[in-house]
């Protein structure tokens, strides 16, 4: 009988993914027309929680208020407690920005030049529509066979600021009810340009451990107000902009965490040659000065091995034009390599600054967590990509940004971040920017993995 139903999944698979790719781009194109800037999440989780029912899952709301709405959309009812695969996804977006920028209205969800545009069309509706497809393929066989593992896909509010009213909910309050074995979440894709790369094949990295957001505000506050053509250099403005010069110039120390190491290990293996053969020695002093190097000349490789300091934005209490202010405020995204702790960044800022009148105030911070060892689904993820992906490989790699995952992660589940497509360096910088593009193709390849993955684990 399981036979049977193996090889009508294969049928329905291949018409299914034909049908998909016209279904699915539509869909996509619905959901990000929809406006849901972080905090204005509820109509598009009403929509897709729709679309779920209509498709046939099991669909049950987290939580529901207003600016704050978490559901589940599964094979099985959760309250079933089989052993779960966990696809997350958020439903807001960052703001549009002015339209005026946009080559198509940003919430437009334009089809043309076989692409999907629009805000959120990367980040993260796009990778949201690639699991519900994925997920759908395996409703027939979950109404006839007990199969051995449920499906979810978990749609959150609120990763765009910090994840409280999404994610942190879910995994603080709601995680028995889901039974996860793995969660799988935004992360990692393929890039076939990577500058420090000798050999010019597609990489795919699986993200298994990433940054931990912390927002700083530095603040300069003197007594001083005077008028500005009589003050000397200790006012506030000119301390505060010495004490960001020396900041933001300082060299940050190279950090070779043990899943920066895994990452390395693996993506040597993957090249080969000479510079792999020193990549899969991480621990060495050879690689280490190759390392520095490299990491002075490519952001992309210095992101992976130290934390980052940006500055985000400068507020002044600025009253007439020839008087200074006595206040200025300073505010900094930093991203903490696993291991790093707030307080050792934060005495860091301080010492580097070298400035005794700046007071630090922490406005959020992220959940911290150690990486994810590579695992039996993490294998069966890197086959589903070479399948589809032909001439790729698949790295574990450690994400130099933040998600959500580290909710999950933080709580000892196996979670791993994967885009399943193939991103060029110009997509990756429309997310959070104007122009914002997910191609068809991703989708429908997308699909095709995620799926390939599920009927590894599913009709096992």
């Amino acid at each position: 009988m399981r036979r049977y139903f193996i090889f009508t999944f294969l049928f329905f698979f291949n018409f299914s993914v034909a049908l998909a790719d016209s279904t699915a781009i539509r869909l996509l194109s619905e959901y990000v027309q929809i406006e849901s800037v972080s905090g204005k999440e509820n109509e598009a989780a009403y929509f897709m929680a729709n679309e779920c029912r209509k498709a046939g899952f099991v669909v049950e709301y987290i939580n529901d208020t207003t600016g704050s709405v978490n559901f589940a959309a599964s094979l099985y009812p959760l309250s079933w407690n089989k052993p779960n695969i966990v696809f997350h996804n958020h439903m807001d977006v960052v703001p549009a920005g002015s339209g005026k920028y946009w080559d198509y209205p940003p919430f437009g969800g334009v089809i043309d030049k076989g692409k999907v545009w629009g805000r959120g069309a990367m980040d993260n509706k796009g990778l949201a529509i690639i699991q519900f497809f994925a997920a759908k393929n395996f409703l027939r066989s979950s109404y006839d066979l007990d199969l051995p593992y449920n499906v979810t896909l978990l749609f959150v509010s609120g990763e765009e600021t910090g994840g409280i009213t999404g994610s942190k909910i879910v995994a603080k309050d709601f995680i028995e009810k889901f039974n996860p074995q793995i969660v799988i979440g935004e992360g990692g894709a393929g890039m076939d340009d990577l500058g420090f790369l000798t050999k010019k094949s597609p990489i795919f990295g699986i993200t298994i451990a990433e940054k931990q957001n912390l927002w700083l505000r530095l603040r300069w506050n003197t007594d001083y107000a005077g008028h500005a053509s009589i003050v000397e250099n200790d006012y506030a403005s000119m301390l505060m902009v010495n004490g960001l010069y020396r900041l933001l110039n300082h060299p940050m120390p190279i950090i070779i965490t043990n899943e920066a190491a895994i990452m390395f290990r693996a993506l040597g293996e993957a090249i080969g040659g000479v510079k792999g053969s020193v990549m899969k020695k991480p621990d060495s002093r050879l690689f280490f000065k190759a390392l520095e190097l490299m990491s002075k000349n490519d952001p992309e490789v210095r992101d992976l091995v130290t934390n980052k300091i940006t500055l985000s934005g400068i507020e002044a209490n600025r009253t007439a034009l020839n008087q200074n202010s006595n206040t200025e405020s300073a505010y900094l995204d930093v991203r903490l390599l696993p291991g790093t702790s707030v307080e050792e960044i934060m005495y860091y800022i301080k010492s580097v600054i070298n400035d005794d009148i700046v007071e630090i105030d922490i406005i959020d911070r992220g959940m911290a967590s150690a990486g994810t060892v590579p695992d039996k689904y993490f294998a069966l993820l890197a086959s589903a990509i070479e399948k589809e992906f032909t001439d790729s490989k698949v790295i574990p790699m450690l994400l130099p940004a933040s998600t959500d995952n580290n909710f999950f992660r933080a709580l000892g589940i196996p979670v791993y971040g994967i885009n399943p497509m193939m991103v060029s360096d110009k997509q990756l910088k429309a997310i959070h920017n104007y122009n914002e593009f997910i191609k068809i193709e991703d989708v429908t390849k997308g699909i095709v993995v995620f799926s390939s993955f599920l009927e590894n684990l599913l009709y096992q």
